[in-house]
């Protein structure tokens, strides 16, 4: 029942940890977390270390030992994740997990004491000094926790040492290194600790003082310059939920800064900087803009100046997708008005001058056969003198709507002229004739003239013309030429040729 009890004791610990754990990683600032983190587990260590000196038996003393690891285990990881995001160190989330795992680990190692000699070798208690002590061989659990903190010590001097150099705030640079003599406090205490390089430290942990003493001189930093920058950290809060990107780069194009949006809109922006920046200097130098995913944003530069002095530039990324999806659409339905013909609906001859082009490099392209079909009414002088040019035009609107349904339904159609038309179309087989076209085109025309009932025909002469392009020189105007030649020959076999 007792280990039951104690087991459950000791779960109860490691649950609260977790849960302090979660609770802390979701406020506003992470930094603030993880150094108040690190309190919270100096304290559990200093009250465990308090239990240990006042241990009488080895049995209590190791039950204030697993206490104190409680928290010893996590001192160093907390401190080295608040440097991380002190410092803004993109480091691996991965990796950040996978310490925490092992620290865990780590502790159940110690948990479990007794049973195995993972963490120490061997145990002897002893009396004989001011204070009672747990003399033991380390094992190699132990030597995996003492070089966790060897490596985390080491990563948080260099991140410190770095940020302090770039800094280029007098404040933020007081700040920074109050922060690293407080870590070298620590640091000191820990070494004599480990080297026992004063007696004292053979019958005290004295890493207990550095922690203590590091900790208040962060607190005093906190205080007096304001460790954590409230007011940075207010003005990155507001900055980073801007609905704009804002990039912060450099005298060398080195991006120093983005805020979360920014981040949004280019994910791979740490892993490609330099060709991003240059994309918005392009796009701010020909005031266009940038795409991405589907969406459009237009780039604003300016200096970044601190007592006439420039540091960079600062770009500005705003949403203009909206705006330019407007724009285009009204340019698209512009230049669709400027190549459709208003009378008939078919495209006229701008339109047939834009996609006869992309027809033909469409063909030459995949290798396919370009029908081409120039069409001219038959008799609109006749309509015109005897009816009136309403009905000349009535009489044009009912041929466009016989041309459309007698072309394929790939085909496009023009209207190039007055009376003058077009027919265009990819085809798959160069050895299909045109009296398919002509036998449907009759057959259309008859039906059309016994629908309308009027007191004139409508007809049309044409020239079906289907060939394989080759890509030879002036090959579609030799096409047209054909077709328009091939149209007149109809026209003089009906009579109704005119020049």
């Amino acid at each position: 029942m007792r280990s039951l009890l104690l087991s459950i004791q000791y779960a109860s610990i490691v649950g609260l940890f977790v849960e302090s754990w979660i609770i802390f990683r979701r406020l506003k600032h992470a930094p603030l977390s993880y150094l108040f983190l690190s309190c919270l587990a100096i304290l559990v260590n200093n009250i465990g270390y308090l239990f240990q000196l006042l241990s009488t038996t080895e049995e209590a003393y190791v039950i204030a030992l697993r206490f104190s690891y409680a928290g010893r285990t996590w001192i160093t990881l907390f401190l080295f994740m608040f440097t991380i995001e002190l410092c803004k160190v993109k480091f691996p989330k991965l990796i950040k997990n996978s310490f925490v795992i092992v620290h865990i680990l780590i502790y159940l190692s110690i948990l479990t004491i007794t049973r195995h000699n993972l963490y120490y070798t061997w145990t002897d208690f002893s009396t004989d000094k001011i204070f009672p002590r747990l003399l033991h061989g380390n094992g190699i659990v132990h030597h995996i926790f003492m070089a966790l903190q060897f490596f985390y010590i080491a990563m948080g001097f260099n991140w410190l040492f770095r940020s302090w150099r770039k800094a280029n705030n007098h404040t933020r640079k007081k700040r920074l290194m109050s922060v690293i003599i407080s870590f070298f406090i620590e640091f000191l205490f820990f070494i004599i600790h480990q080297t026992k390089l004063i007696e004292l430290a053979r019958v005290y942990d004295i890493t207990i003082f550095g922690y203590v003493i590091g900790i208040v001189v962060m607190f005093v930093a906190f205080f007096r310059y304001d460790l954590l920058g409230t007011k940075e950290i207010a003005r990155d809060f507001i900055i980073d939920h801007l609905s704009e990107g804002i990039i912060a780069v450099d005298a060398n194009d080195n991006i120093q800064y983005c805020n979360k949006t920014a981040a949004e809109i280019f994910p791979g922006i740490e892993s490609d900087s330099a060709n991003l920046i240059q994309k918005i200097k392009d796009a701010v130098l020909n005031k266009g803009a940038i795409s991405i995913k589907d969406r459009f944003y237009s780039a604003e530069e300016n200096d970044l100046l601190r007592d006439k002095k420039n540091f960079g530039k600062l770009y500005v990324l705003f949403d203009t997708t909206e705006q330019y999806e407007h724009l285009k659409k009204e340019k698209y339905n512009l230049q669709k008005e400027l190549r459709i013909d208003p009378m008939t609906g078919l495209y006229n001859r701008k339109g047939m001058e834009y996609f006869s082009d992309i027809l033909y490099k469409e063909a030459l392209q995949k290798g396919k056969s370009l029908f081409v079909c120039i069409c001219d009414m038959d008799g609109l002088k006749f309509i015109n003198d005897n009816f009136g040019h309403g009905e000349g035009d009535r009489a044009i609107k009912n041929l466009s709507q016989i041309i459309a349904e007698a072309a394929d339904e790939d085909d496009m159609a023009f209207r190039i002229g007055g009376d003058e038309f077009l027919i265009l179309g990819l085809k798959d087989d160069a050895t299909k004739t045109a009296e398919e076209f002509s036998a449907r085109t009759e057959k259309i025309i008859a039906e059309w003239n016994q629908k309308l009932k009027l007191p004139y025909t409508i007809g049309m002469s044409y020239g079906p013309i289907l060939q394989k392009i080759t890509g030879a020189a002036n090959e579609f105007s030799d096409l047209l030429r054909k077709s328009d030649t091939r149209m007149y020959e109809m026209k003089k076999q009906r009579g109704t040729y005119r020049r």
